[in-house]
């Protein structure tokens, strides 16, 4: 089985396990790296939303770097089933939300919650993000809300009125764009 390395914080140096899933595609580690030196002097205490969680590398990074707590969505039952496993190893269960469902459904479902750093790294396909954006600022944001959102470089940068870009990164065919909720 597969598995990639939690780059720092109180659980950096484990590794988490992967399925062997060909959609699954963890965000590449020098990109999780160069986030979290971004948010690492803010997160403390932080709520976060891992909505597409896959490998949960980006949601259990968080946890690692001072989170208090992560919700973690992901509808495949085996990456689910793996990423439940992972939290249970590294003994996070208690700092973890898990919910094995579609993306759609969950920000549909969910009542209003607002989280402190939300990331959005789904299948490669700008139009989806941008379908689901707008129900995710109108329900899970306040004022300073970081959003993380991973593309493939070749795609164009999402776009809402209430987000300003802070910064970008690029890992191979992937991109990391850090926005901050001004509303």
């Amino acid at each position: 089985m597969p598995s990639i390395r939690i780059i720092s914080g109180k659980i950096g140096g484990r590794n988490l396990k992967t399925s062997d899933n060909k959609n699954l595609r963890p965000t590449p580690a020098k990109m999780r790296e160069q986030l979290f030196s971004w948010l690492r002097p803010v997160m403390s205490d932080y709520i976060c939303l891992d909505l597409f969680a896959g490998s949960g590398a980006l949601g259990l990074e968080a946890i690692s770097n001072g989170a208090k707590k992560v919700v973690l969505v992901e509808q495949n039952q085996e990456i689910y089933t793996c990423l439940k496993n992972n939290c249970s190893e590294l003994n996070i269960l208690e700092q973890v939300e898990l919910y094995r469902q579609s993306a759609e459904n969950f920000v549909r479902r969910i009542k209003d919650i607002k989280f402190d750093l939300i990331f959005l790294d789904p299948p490669y396909n700008k139009d989806y993000i941008n379908k689901i954006l707008p129900k995710i600022v109108e329900k899970f944001v306040k004022n300073g809300t970081y959003i993380f959102i991973e593309t493939n470089s070749y795609e164009e940068e999402v776009y809402h009125d209430s987000m300003e870009l802070l910064k970008e990164a690029s890992s191979g065919d992937s991109t990391g764009r850090l926005y901050q909720i001004n509303k």
